[in-house]
């Protein structure tokens, strides 16, 4: 069904204002989208804020489109916009497209997101019809916040990195009639424990679609050797094959701008694709993708705390860095573009609500999930104003572990 014109309006403003809560706890799309009226405003606003980013996903038009055309630019270009809050000229420059081309664009994209978030609309019913009390309804809510809280973080977290052994079990399966129909065998060998790479999951399905498919596409009865193993800062996935003769000129003059395209989409990611020979007979494609680096920021003025929260993750592979004020936080951040952060609520100066206020306001950092480390009890307090975590001092070793962790299963 199609929205009418005035819900589209109501989108296109909401998306404007994306990160403007105070805005949003006001906007007429709470009633729609975000029914539950005994959520406090700052936490409804908080939940239509991530249904339209999330939404954005579904405009992904899948493997099986081409990753140049019109279906993923669209969604590249709200991506750009919302997921990665760059200005419209920014988008403009990084997609290279003309500014009515990126106006019309838009306007396409904002009536197919109506689309589907007007099928998602909900009457407004108070607590009582659902049989609950005001406060039975809110007590079940703030038990949930945290869970609420801890899957955003993994979802902001899954848009930059991902893990290859997973996505190769995603991808594998598409090309399995074409591998079939083309005589083709392809063995693979896949090293256990890779690290996850810093790359957004859609596109690295894209990368190893297109490498896959510039091999299959142009020859036959053959074998593919694929094998993924980590090395020092990367991931390297490599395709090897021994491509019968009359197939080279095919590789060589056909393929030729479909594999130009994989290897400028692997550069704008972060990656590399090198295509090696050996001898006249054997084909390598060398894809190297970047470790994702999780640094974990922790902030507090307690010499004691961050050595132990130091030992806690240092042993479990991760980078640390520290910061003992706002101020010194807020410029380790920005230089560092942590992992998470870990960060006590009584400092001197700006304290630990300043500073949470101010990493969540701010389109570079807010989707960086915190974990509010202290020992005043205020979980609840916390967790409406947009932490991920919350840990009561003294922290366990293994609680803050387990909260990192719950940021990265994907």
């Amino acid at each position: 069904m199609r929205p009418p014109s005035e819900f589209v309006h109501q989108i296109a403003d909401a998306y404007e204002k994306i990160y403007d809560l105070a805005y949003l706890r006001t906007h007429p799309l709470c009633d729609l989208l975000v029914p539950a009226r005994s959520l406090a405003p700052r936490d409804r606003a908080w939940r239509l804020h991530h249904l339209l980013l999330e939404v954005i996903g579904d405009l992904a038009p899948g493997p099986q489109v081409p990753v140049l055309s019109r279906q993923w630019r669209r969604h590249r270009l709200l991506t750009l916009r919302y997921v990665d809050a760059l200005e419209p000229d920014a988008v403009m420059e990084e997609l290279s497209i003309s500014r009515r081309h990126y106006y019309r664009e838009h306007n396409l994209a904002m009536e197919a997101l109506a689309t589907i978030l007007w099928e998602r609309r909900q009457p407004v019913a108070p607590a009582a019809q659902a049989g609950l009390s005001p406060a039975i309804d809110e007590q079940a809510s703030l038990s949930q916040l945290e869970l609420l809280r801890r899957e955003a973080a993994r979802l902001a977290q899954a848009s930059r990195c991902a893990n290859v052994g997973t996505t190769l079990q995603h991808v594998l399966p598409l090309l399995q009639n074409m591998l079939t129909g083309r005589g083709i065998a392809l063995t693979q060998v896949v090293a256990e424990g890779l690290p996850s790479v810093a790359i957004d999951e859609s596109m690295l399905r894209q990368l190893l679609l297109g490498t896959l498919e510039y091999l299959v596409k142009y020859v036959a009865q053959t074998a593919i050797d694929l094998s993924a193993r980590a090395c020092e800062q990367t991931v390297r996935l490599t395709l090897r094959m021994e491509p019968a003769r009359d197939a080279e000129a095919n590789l060589a003059q056909e393929a030729e701008e479909r594999l130009m395209a994989v290897t400028e989409m692997a550069a704008l990611s972060g990656a590399r694709l090198q295509v090696l020979r050996t001898g006249s007979a054997v084909l390598i494609l060398d894809l190297e993708l970047p470790v994702a680096q999780r640094t974990v920021l922790l902030v507090d003025d307690n010499e004691d705390a961050l050595e132990l929260f130091r030992r806690y993750l240092s042993a479990n592979h991760y980078q640390v860095a520290t910061a003992r004020t706002a101020q010194e936080a807020l410029d380790k951040v920005r230089q560092l573009r942590p992992y998470a952060i870990t960060l006590d609520l009584m400092m001197p100066g700006q304290d630990g609500w300043d500073l949470l206020q101010i990493l969540l306001s701010q389109p570079e950092t807010h989707q960086i999930p915190i974990i509010i480390c202290t020992v005043l009890k205020q979980k609840d307090l916390a967790l409406s104003l947009g932490a991920a975590a919350f840990l009561e001092k003294p922290v366990s070793e293994q609680a803050l572990l387990d909260a990192l962790a719950s940021f990265h299963q994907f």
